[in-house]
């Protein structure tokens, strides 16, 4: 897992992860669909990809395919670095 990833799961699984619940974050754990990311969750998401990781995600890639899971996001990040 890239450093990036790694960082990613750190910060969904000990900030979005709602205590009590069973779920364990990892590269391919569906955000989505496991309710993972509501409107507060993914505005706090982009917020940590804006002050942690240095990646302004803009309204164009705010797709929902773009934060399927964390891989998802890695490559996304990534493509907004090389740009």
């Amino acid at each position: 897992m890239s450093d990036v990833g790694r960082r990613l799961v750190d910060f969904i699984q000990e900030n979005l992860v709602l205590e009590g619940d069973d779920i364990v974050v990892d590269e391919t754990t569906p955000l989505l669909v496991s309710g993972l990311l509501d409107s507060l969750r993914t505005a706090r998401l982009l917020n940590f990809l804006r002050k942690d990781i240095g990646v302004r995600i803009s309204a164009a890639n705010l797709d929902p395919e773009n934060f399927r899971d964390v891989a998802t996001i890695v490559t996304m990040v990534r493509e907004l670095q090389s740009v």
